[in-house]
C-alpha cells in the first residue's frame, strides 16, 4: 500500500524531538586527508596473497557436527533474547574488512540464513590446490542459527578474496532444496588482482551430500572473470551490495575504475547482474558514470566505499557511491551520496536528485556541521564510507550515515575534514553538545525532497587505522597491515529492513568512553547498538523507538554473556534482510515490536589481522518500545527524580574498601544500586529504601578488583550511572 508523503508537521515533529542545540561557532583547529587515508585502509591487503599467517591458530571446522551452536532462545514480544555462539573461522579477518559487503544474508522465502567467508586455518577443500586459501565457503542454517550445514562455494585457480553472497530461491520457491548459495568477490594470483570471481551452487535439505568440500564442477557453476574480458565491462572489486530479489535475480556491485587492480581513482559503478540459467548464473553489466568534481591533476573527486539496495520485488533499486558532483554549488559540492536509481529491474538507470543540503529542511543537519576554514557562513557535510542503504515499503531509499565537516570548499581540497581537539587528542568530531557523531536517515526516492531523521548520537568515533593518524597507537589491533597499518573501527553502520519494509533496524558500534584509557573517544572497545523505525503512514511517519539495544552487553535476562563478543566487535555485520516483526498494541496506543535480527562480530584474541580469526553469530530477538506500554510516574515526577539520580554523589571517589553514594530525592521509595565491570558483569546489588530528602548508601567494595566501574542506580523506570575507581 502506497501512502502520502508528508513533508511538514510530522516530519518536524521527528527532526524537533531529536535536535540539539544551534550549532556553537567552533572551528576546526586542524584538518585531516580523509579520502587519502580511507583509500589507504580500503586497499591495505593487496599484497595480502603474498603474507604468511603468522601463527596457525585452529578454528572450528566448518562441518555440522562440531559447529552446531546451542539452541537459540525462542523469540516473544516480551522479552529481548540474545545467544552469541561460535560459529566458523577464517584464514584471516579480511573478509570482513569492509563494512559495506553482504555477505551475512536471511531470506525470507525459504525461511534460511547465509554467510560467505573465507574457509579457516583447518579447512581443506577438494581437490586441494595452491588457491586453497583462496576457497569459500557457505554456511547455511535453517533454524536461526540453531544449527549449520557447510558447503564449499569456490575453490578455482585464481583465489577468491572478500567474499559476499545470499541463497537464490527463484521466483515462488520456499523450499531450500530447491535454492542455490550465490556469491561473488576479487581474484588474487600472484600477489596481485586480476578480476573477479562469482560462483553458485545447489543447497539441499541439512545434511546432505550436497553440502561437501567441493565447489560444484558444473560448467558455469564456478566463473573467474579476468580484467578486460570481453562482453562485460572491465570492473574491478565485485564485492558490495550483493542483493537476491523475488524476481529471480541476483546483482553484486563493483567498481569502474581507470586501473582495476587498485582502489585509486573511481570513475563510476558497474552492477553486475547473475540470471539463472539450466542450474548456473549468466553474468551480465550495466555502468553507472557520474560527473565529478575534478582536482588540479585531473583526478575525480570520489570515493570507493559503495553500495547498492532493492525493494523485495526487484523492481526499483539503487546504487549509491560517494564523491562531489561537478553541478553541486554551496552545501552540496563536497563528499556525499551520489544516487542512480531504476524503476523497471534495471532496464535503465538514472542519476537521481541526490540530498538537498542547501534546502531549509536540513538546517537540522548544518547546525551540527563545523563551517569550512575559509568561509565562517559555509557548512558541508561530509560522507566517507561509514554508511548504509536499505529500500523500505513505499520504495524509499534510506542511507543511515554520519556526517563529518569538509574543511576546504577548494575542489583540490574537498577530501579534507575537519579536526577537532579534545582532551589533546585530535578527532574528527568536537564530541561536545551539537558537534557529535550523529546517525542520521535520509528519506527519499529522488522525485521529492528528502527528509532527515536523527536517529541517535555515538559517544565514540574509530582510531586511524594508519601509522601517522589519529588514535594509532589507542587501536587494539595489531600493525601487521600493508605498510604497518591496524584494522579500522569505525561505527560500521548497517541497515536492515523487515521482509515487508515496515521496519528499519538501524547497528552501529561505539564505546562506553568511561571505561576506554583516559576516557579518550577511541571506539577501541566498542558494543553493537541498534534502534528500531516503523515506517507508518500519516502523521506518524518515521518514528524511532525510544529503545536502544545493546546486542553485546546486556544483562543476564536477556541470555548468557559471551565474553569474546562484549566490547570486542570491532568487525560486525548485521543481515540487511530481518525477520518478520511480530508487534503487540497496548491499550494506551503504545506498542513493543520485537524483531529476529541475524548478527555476525569477527574478531580473535588477541587482535590479530593473519592470524585465524574467529566469527560469532547470534539472531538476536530484539524487542522496541514505541511509547511506554505501562506508565507509570507523571512527567513531573519522572523529571523530579531523574533530576536528583543525576545529582548523586559517589565519595571518595577513587575509594579502597568502603564508599558512600549520597542520593536526594523527592519522594518516599527504593534505590537500586548496581555496580558492573569493565565487560559489562553486575559484581553487586544492592537496595535501599529512602525518605524524602538526601540519603546515604553505603557501598562496600571489599574483594574486588582495582579497576573502573560503573553504578547504575534505579528508581522505578528511571536510571542514572555513575562511575567509579577502585584503587
Amino acid at each position: 500500500m502506497k501512502r502520502q508523503f508528508l513533508l511538514g508537521a510530522a516530519l518536524l515533529g521527528l527532526t524537533g524531538a531529536f535536535a540539539q542545540a544551534p550549532v556553537n561557532q567552533v572551528r576546526p583547529d586542524g584538518f585531516r586527508n580523509m579520502k587519502l587515508e580511507k583509500q589507504k585502509y580500503l586497499k591495505m591487503t593487496e599484497a595480502e596473497s603474498a603474507q604468511t599467517l603468522k601463527k596457525q591458530v585452529v578454528g572450528p571446522e566448518n562441518n555440522p557436527a562440531q559447529n552446531t551452536s546451542s539452541a537459540q532462545k525462542t523469540s516473544n514480544t516480551t522479552a529481548t533474547s540474545i545467544n552469541w555462539s561460535l560459529l566458523c573461522g577464517s584464514m584471516n579477518c579480511y573478509g570482513q574488512l569492509v563494512s559495506q559487503t553482504r555477505p551475512l544474508q536471511y531470506n525470507d522465502n525459504v525461511n534460511a540464513v547465509s554467510l560467505i567467508h573465507r574457509k579457516s586455518t583447518t579447512y581443506s577443500a577438494t581437490p586441494i590446490s595452491d588457491s586453497n586459501a583462496g576457497t569459500i565457503v557457505a554456511e547455511i542454517s535453517s533454524d536461526w542459527g540453531t544449527s549449520w550445514d557447510s558447503t564449499c562455494l569456490y575453490a578455482n585457480v585464481e583465489a577468491g578474496r572478500y567474499p559476499q553472497g545470499a541463497i537464490y530461491a527463484g521466483p515462488g520457491n520456499n523450499n531450500i532444496a530447491n535454492a542455490y548459495v550465490v556469491g561473488s568477490g576479487p581474484t588474487v594470483s600472484n600477489n596481485a588482482f586480476t578480476g573477479n570471481w562469482y560462483a553458485s551452487k545447489k543447497l539441499a535439505a541439512a545434511g546432505s551430500t550436497l553440502y561437501n568440500t567441493a565447489g560444484d564442477a558444473t560448467p558455469g557453476a564456478q566463473q573467474f572473470i579476468a580484467f578486460g574480458a570481453p562482453n562485460i565491462a572491465n570492473h574491478g572489486w565485485s564485492r558490495y551490495g550483493f542483493t537476491s530479489t523475488d524476481d529471480g535475480i541476483v546483482r553484486s556491485l563493483a567498481l569502474m575504475e581507470d586501473d582495476p587492480t587498485t582502489l585509486g581513482a573511481t570513475r563510476g559503478l558497474a552492477v553486475i547482474k547473475g540470471t539463472f540459467n539450466a542450474g548456473t548464473f549468466t553474468w551480465t553489466s550495466d555502468t553507472l558514470i557520474p560527473n565529478f568534481v575534478l582536482d588540479g591533476a585531473g583526478g575525480k573527486q570520489s570515493f570507493s566505499a559503495v553500495q547498492m539496495a532493492w525493494n523485495e520485488a526487484g523492481t526499483v533499486g539503487y546504487a549509491v557511491m560517494t564523491g562531489a558532483l561537478n553541478s553541486a554549488t554551496g552545501s552540496n559540492r563536497g563528499f556525499q551520496p551520489v544516487i542512480f536509481k531504476t524503476t523497471n529491474s534495471g532496464a535503465s538507470w538514472a542519476l537521481a536528485n541526490g540530498i538537498d543540503f542547501n534546502a531549509p529542511t536540513m538546517t537540522v543537519v548544518l547546525q551540527h556541521i563545523a563551517t569550512t576554514a575559509s568561509n565562517p557562513t559555509l557548512a558541508i557535510p561530509a560522507v566517507f564510507g561509514d554508511y548504509d542503504i536499505v529500500v523500505d515499503a513505499d520504495d524509499k531509499l534510506h542511507i543511515g550515515t554520519t556526517l563529518m565537516s569538509t574543511f576546504s570548499p577548494n575542489d583540490d581540497s574537498l577530501g579534507f575534514v575537519g579536526q577537532f581537539t579534545n582532551g589533546g587528542e585530535s578527532y574528527n568530531w568536537g564530541h561536545t553538545p551539537g558537534n557529535r557523531p550523529y546517525l542520521y536517515d535520509f528519506i527519499g526516492d529522488g522525485a521529492a525532497s528528502w527528509n532527515v531523521v536523527i536517529v541517535d548520537s555515538m559517544s565514540s568515533e574509530g582510531p586511524s587505522s594508519q601509522p601517522t593518524g589519529d588514535g594509532f597507537n589507542d587501536n587494539p589491533w595489531d600493525p601487521t597491515g600493508t605498510g604497518g597499518a591496524k584494522i579500522e573501527i569505525d561505527s560500521r553502520i548497517q541497515l536492515g529492513r523487515t521482509p515487508d519494509g515496515e521496519y528499519i533496524t538501524f547497528s552501529w558500534v561505539e564505546s562506553d568512553t568511561n571505561f576506554t584509557s583516559s576516557a579518550k573517544k577511541w571506539n577501541n572497545l566498542p558494543d553493537i547498538k541498534s534502534r528500531l523505525m516503523s515506517i507508518g503512514s500519516g502523521t506518524n511517519m518515521y518514528q524511532v523507538a525510544n529503545t536502544e539495544q545493546n546486542v553485546t552487553q546486556y544483562p543476564a535476562s536477556v541470555g548468557p554473556a559471551n565474553p569474546e563478543v562484549i566490547t570486542r566487535a570491532t568487525l560486525h555485520y548485521m543481515s540487511p534482510t530481518t525477520g518478520t516483526a511480530a508487534v503487540v498494541t497496548c491499550t494506551n496506543g503504545a506498542k513493543n515490536v520485537t524483531v529476529k535480527t541475524p548478527f555476525t562480530i569477527t574478531n580473535s584474541n588477541p587482535y590479530s589481522q593473519l592470524t585465524n580469526n574467529t566469527t560469532w553469530y547470534t539472531t538476536a530477538s530484539l524487542v522496541y518500545e514505541f511509547g511506554d506500554c505501562a506508565p507509570t510516574v507523571t512527567t513531573s515526577l519522572a523529571e523530579n527524580t531523574m533530576n536528583s539520580l543525576d545529582r548523586s554523589v559517589i565519595f571518595p571517589n577513587p575509594a579502597k574498601n568502603n564508599a558512600v553514594l549520597s542520593v536526594e530525592v523527592t519522594d518516599k521509595g527504593s534505590v537500586e544500586v548496581e555496580i558492573f565491570n569493565i565487560v559489562g558483569q553486575s559484581v553487586k546489588t544492592i537496595t535501599a529504601e529512602t525518605t524524602v530528602g538526601t540519603n546515604s548508601i553505603a557501598l562496600d567494595l571489599n574483594g574486588m578488583t582495582s579497576g573502573v566501574y560503573l553504578v547504575k542506580l534505579t528508581s522505578g523506570k528511571l536510571s542514572s550511572t555513575k562511575k567509579l575507581i577502585i584503587e
